[in-house]
């Protein structure tokens, strides 16, 4: 009985003194607006798609939830039809959990579309992302909630 105790007790002891994995929230802060400003680069809609989870899911003002890769394919291949169709965002803040496997930014985003005389008009967002840091180290979106806010002017 008190062999068991005592080996108990240095198990307790070893795993108490083990130095506990630092995480640089800051740093992972840095690397997860880094990995969003790259996003918002994206040249191609896989490109665009690469960045979300296989089961990540997007909300947008006004549309019903789209859910999965599939579905967000469908909602990226349809705005190649949109006349001057463009879509920008900067991250302004992000949050790092404890452990660091997972975050959420806040960014501006804005979406712009031709009126019908070919003239450019500009809706700006407020987009909340979260994200999963992967097995491979990379971060993905999980959820993209995006919705209007009419007093902004830019996303700067």
């Amino acid at each position: 009985m008190k062999t068991t105790f005592y080996f108990l007790l240095a198990v307790l002891l070893i795993w108490s003194c083990e130095e506990k994995k630092q995480i640089d929230l800051a740093a992972e802060a840095e690397a997860l607006m880094a990995t969003s400003r790259d996003w918002a680069q994206s040249q191609s809609n896989e490109e665009y798609l690469s960045y979300w989870t296989e089961d990540a899911q997007l909300c947008q003002s006004g549309q019903p939830m789209l859910r999965g890769h599939e579905a967000i394919m469908a909602m990226l291949e349809s705005t190649k039809d949109i006349p001057g169709f463009k879509v920008m965002w900067e991250p302004y803040e992000a949050h790092i959990s404890e452990n660091g496997d997972m975050g959420y930014l806040l960014e501006k985003s804005s979406f712009t579309v031709n009126d019908s005389l070919g003239n450019p008009m500009t809706q700006y967002f407020r987009t909340v992302t979260i994200w999963k840091k992967q097995d491979d180290g990379k971060w993905k979106c999980v959820v993209d909630h995006v919705a209007a806010d009419p007093e902004l002017t830019s996303i700067k």
